[in-house]
């Protein structure tokens, strides 16, 4: 009984949606939770520990009536998971976490790849042992013993354009970092003022429900006097249960854009927007002021499509080898010792060549082209992109001029003319919802403007 009453007098603190809420809800959680569970635990689960565990009771359960309760304790004294706290982080602090995403891990790892690669590009083949037994005569049937070893070289050009190509390579990789800034940047921004808009039109919808709250008890007072049928009170009520059906709609749009900022952020932690009004992003439509990260990565694709290229024709140079020789090695008296000097040419392989430097040349005409074509849509993107954040700002002028103003006002007359008798419960949610639609299109015509500035950041930045 204790428990009980202390429980119900922490539900209206649990169920308020007023000034103080963030701070009230939480503590009132907590204690109607530890207030159940401590009855439970002290009803339920104790005796029942007593009756499993006791040596000295002489209540002999049945094999099934145990497995029982050991059911009931176990789903009772297996507590749910304890609600992560919500952490609530402003856009600058959002971008200061960005560097546990596991793309600069990759990107590291690509670079220190690259990098293993590119010394090795100097390694010497690998250098042979011999031994031979040659020039055989019917008189002397032991022939001549030798041993000595034998080293190839590739041509000297080919480890230059080699190393030039790895070096390029390199540069690629370690650009890949600026494109990763530059796309999270973007993601980052989308889903944040995303989850703050669905914040603001949360809040929206729960000064609607307060309203409709307010006003049913005023429908309900006027049946009871004899003032008004009823129709006003059943009105309220399928107003109050389609804002609940939209605040749980809302509830998990907001719970998917999280989900989304845990996955950009490579965290665990429930974060949420600042508890201010949906900021309004600058918008500065200034000139070009260097090339966009992407396009500055794809360049040096061109780089290394030109290092590939002087690679395959370096390829088809000579290549050398030789090798030295000593009976010295095994003690032979009066020893024979000897060198020889070779050169490999490619003869035979004219065709082949051609086509592999046919196919490096155009490797290079397509990443010029696809450079070039990256370049187009990146110009035609923003110029779009200045016209959408344009077509958008004239809207959202309106509401910050005079429609939000409006709506306020709106809902105040309509209420207090409706508690006076003035005007119909049907007239008073026409009001409601005509001031209720211009302020929800406020934040819808804010949060596409919003949008349509960080896509056009985006396509601007260098």
């Amino acid at each position: 009984m204790t428990a009980s009453v202390a429980s119900l007098g922490f539900i209206p603190m649990a169920l308020s949606t007023g000034a103080g809420a963030e701070v009230q809800k939480p503590l009132a959680t907590v204690v109607i939770g530890g207030l159940i569970s401590a009855t439970l635990l002290t009803l339920v689960v104790l005796p029942l520990l007593y009756i499993i565990f006791s040596g000295k009771n002489k209540l002999t359960l049945k094999p099934i009536n145990r497995g029982i309760a050991l059911i009931v304790f176990l789903l009772i004294s297996i507590s749910p998971k304890a609600q992560q706290p919500v952490k609530r982080v402003n856009h600058e602090e959002l971008l200061k976490m960005t560097h546990k995403n596991q793309l600069y891990n990759i990107n590291a790892l690509q670079l220190k790849k690259i990098r293993a690669e590119q010394q090795a590009v100097s390694a010497v083949p690998k250098t042979g042992f011999f031994a031979e037994n040659e020039d055989f005569q019917p008189e002397h049937t032991s022939g001549i013993l030798k041993l000595g070893v034998s080293q190839s070289l590739s041509w000297p050009g080919l480890y230059k354009a080699q190393k030039n190509y790895y070096r390029q390579q390199v540069k690629y990789y370690q650009f890949a970092n600026a494109v990763t800034d530059a796309g999270l940047k973007r993601d980052l921004n989308k889903t944040y003022y995303q989850l703050w808009y669905l914040q603001n039109k949360q809040l929206l919808y729960l000064k609607l429900d307060s309203i409709y709250t307010s006003l049913r008890a005023a429908a309900i007072l006027k049946v009871k006097t004899g003032d008004s049928p009823g129709l006003d009170s059943i009105s309220a009520n399928v107003r109050l249960y389609e804002l609940q059906a939209l605040l749980k709609q809302l509830s998990k749009d907001m719970l998917i854009q999280q989900e989304a900022l845990r996955q950009l952020l490579n965290t665990d932690e429930t974060l949420l927007p600042v508890a201010q009004p949906l900021e309004k992003l600058s918008f500065n439509a200034g000139a070009d002021t260097g090339m966009h990260p992407v396009l500055a990565q794809q360049s040096l694709q061109i780089n290394k499509a030109e290092a590939y290229i002087a690679v395959t024709k370096n390829e088809n140079k000579p290549e050398f080898s030789g090798r030295f020789f000593s009976q010295k090695l095994w003690g032979a008296k009066n020893p024979y010792s000897g060198f020889s000097i070779s050169a490999a040419f490619p003869l035979f392989t004219g065709k082949a060549y051609q086509n592999k430097v046919k196919a490096a040349n155009a490797e290079l005409a397509l990443q010029q082209q696809q450079f070039d074509y990256n370049a187009q849509v990146f110009s035609t993107q923003k110029k779009q992109l200045k016209l959408e954040v344009e077509k958008n700002l004239s809207l959202l002028a309106f509401y910050e001029n005079a429609g939000l103003n409006q709506a306020e006002e709106i809902i105040k007359a309509a209420s207090l003319a409706y508690r006076a008798g003035e005007i119909s419960f049907a007239d008073l949610s026409q009001f409601i919802t005509q001031a209720i639609e211009i302020q929800k299109n406020y934040l819808e015509s804010l949060n596409t403007y919003n949008q349509s500035v960080i896509q056009y950041n985006f396509y601007s930045q260098p």
